[in-house]
């Protein structure tokens, strides 16, 4: 009679066997692997574990290992596998895995892992030098996972998705790409340290690899993640807003932040990848300061936005060279007199092709390719050019303010320049006003603070522009030193509605007032605001009642046929 077969016990190694894909049922596990988990019996393995191998994974190292799982069977050359991870037993003590498995495929379509597993020395475990067989295959395998978050690398994700496309199975499928970013991650970083940040950056991969648990998720660089999704448009829209709001809403107070995303839904079957990449990235990108927006889908309106900003970025130099980017100027009044005491430069993008550009179309992508300081420094040029010319004619002169951008003070010396250009043309610092928009003001390190202080004490005047159009800090006029305070035309526009906003308005005169600053009221439109401005002490008004922005001469001879004369100091 032949020997009965068995299974040695009492060894720190053992054998299971679980189902591929979905839960990942445990089917089958010997004596030795229900005694590493400190489990008596079978029965109270799978209780333990919840009878997923899921369950038999510490939490902290599943996304991890299911990543470098999926890289070296799902998407690599072999249908086998080595990774190691911690578990955790039903007694609370941690022990360290060294896990061998092979993947098979049955008959009827339902694939196993045959998985050896071995109860390893904590040191042995962390242990990655190529000093035997095993730890040479984890560090060649395991390449394409992220070394942080577990998620597949950018290398990888290429590969796999690659891969996935090529299988006729999914060519019936709508195939998406999402592109998760995390805005303001250096100063997340310089606030809470770098532990924290890659803290935030592993809870953000597991929220998206749980949220998209049957996708291809990868982290590309720092705090961008990228998904390749098989869902209907509904369900991954539903996705992304549940991972933004997870995220937003997290248990820990200091790790909740907003992320944004950019999805591009593929209309062809088989997508070139990098470009569908790049078309979620530019759309996460376009909503990148705009707070009310977690989501933006590349569609054909952003398309063409985009055209219009790489044309900008493309001939701005062009258009300055040949006069088609032109300075408009719209007069300030004295709202005690009426008399014009200033003028605003405005720009124009005059273009032969596209016709004319109003500002909105163009000063933000000059200062996202970061060549704003290229047209303010046109600007100033063409201010202090002009004014030679009036001088020279022996018309009468008033100030003329210039709008400063927050990336001038980053990219160039803006205030030496506009120095050298004013002594260029022999112009007094009295007659150039400078614009500077609260924006600029927040997260300034001290840089901007400092050099409007010395442009003050040249003799320059330094406003502060748009004061109420979003978020208005007190702090910025008791920190910052301003000889004039620049009401936003939302003011208005809110008082042609509710009155209060009347009271609102002469309470801000009157504490500029004590503050020493005098009070420009933008956007005034009718015979109601200009009275409302007269009521309240406003010290200069500016608007489309006295005139809309115009190239000089036409606007001189605009103010000259409404009657309006020119302020004399």
């Amino acid at each position: 009679m032949k020997e009965q077969m068995f299974i040695p016990t009492g060894l720190p190694g053992g054998f299971f066997v679980y189902e591929y894909g979905g839960e990942e049922r445990i089917v089958y596990a010997d004596e030795n692997v229900v005694n590493i988990y400190d489990c008596a019996t079978f029965e109270e393995f799978m209780d333990f574990t919840g009878g997923s191998f899921k369950g038999m994974v510490h939490p902290e190292d599943l996304n991890t290992i299911q990543n470098q799982i999926q890289a070296q069977t799902m998407f690599g050359e072999k249908r086998h596998d080595y990774v190691r991870y911690r578990i955790i037993t039903k007694w609370g003590k941690i022990k360290y895995i060294e896990d061998f498995g092979h993947l098979l495929h049955g008959a009827n379509g339902q694939s196993y892992f045959y998985v050896f597993i071995v109860d390893v020395n904590q040191n042995e475990f962390f242990n990655h030098n190529r000093n035997s067989y095993a730890e040479a295959e984890v560090l060649s395998m395991n390449h394409g996972t992220d070394t942080l978050t577990g998620l597949f690398n950018m290398p990888f994700f290429y590969q796999a998705v690659q891969a996935m496309l090529s299988n006729p199975a999914y060519r019936r499928k709508s195939i998406s790409f999402i592109h998760f970013d995390l805005p303001n991650f250096k100063l997340f970083n310089e606030r809470n340290g770098f532990k924290a940040g890659d803290e935030l950056l592993c809870d953000i991969a597991r929220i998206i690899r749980t949220t998209f648990p049957n996708d291809i998720v990868s982290r590309f660089s720092d705090d961008h993640f990228v998904v390749c999704a098989t869902g209907d448009r509904e369900e991954v829209i539903s996705m992304v807003n549940m991972v933004c709001r997870q995220v937003l809403h997290s248990k820990d107070a200091s790790k909740r932040v907003r992320i944004k995303a950019g999805l591009y839904f593929s209309e062809d079957m088989v997508p070139e990848v990098g470009l569908a990449c790049d078309h979620a990235r530019l759309a996460c990108n376009s909503i990148k300061h705009h707070h009310d927006k977690q989501y933006r889908i590349y569609d054909e309106m952003l398309r063409e936005s985009l055209r219009k900003q790489q044309y900008v970025a493309d001939h701005m130099e062009v258009a300055i060279s040949n006069g088609f980017i032109k300075v408009f100027y719209q007069p300030v009044v004295r709202v005690r007199t009426g008399e014009i005491c200033g003028f605003e430069a405005l720009v124009r993008w005059v273009d032969p092709n596209l016709g004319v550009l109003p500002p909105a179309d163009f000063i933000s992508t000059l200062e996202q390719f970061h060549m704003i300081h290229k047209l303010d420094i046109y600007v100033a040029e063409c201010v202090c050019r002009r004014y030679t010319e009036v001088r020279s004619e022996g018309r009468p002169l008033v100030p003329v303010s210039i709008n400063l951008s927050r990336l001038d003070f980053e990219l160039c010396d803006i205030f030496g320049i506009i120095e050298s250009i004013r002594e260029k043309y022999d112009v007094p610092r009295n007659m150039i006003d400078i614009e500077i928009t609260e924006s600029v003001l927040h997260n300034d390190s001290g840089h901007i603070r400092s050099e409007c202080e010395k442009m003050r004490e040249l003799g320059y005047q330094i406003w502060l522009d748009d004061f109420g159009s979003g978020y208005s800090s007190l702090n910025s006029l008791v920190e910052y030193s301003f000889d004039v305070l620049k009401l936003d035309m939302l003011f208005l526009r809110s008082f042609d509605k509710n009155p209060k906003a009347g009271i609102l308005m002469t309470k801000i005169v009157e504490g500029a007032r004590d503050m020493g600053l005098k009070c420009l009221c933008e956007g005034v439109e009718s015979e109601e605001h200009w009275d409302l401005l007269k009521k309240i002490g406003c010290e200069k008004a500016q608007g489309y009642y006295f005139g809309k922005p115009l190239p000089y001469e036409e606007a001189r001879q605009t103010a000259l046929a409404k009657g309006m004369v020119w302020e004399t100091r």
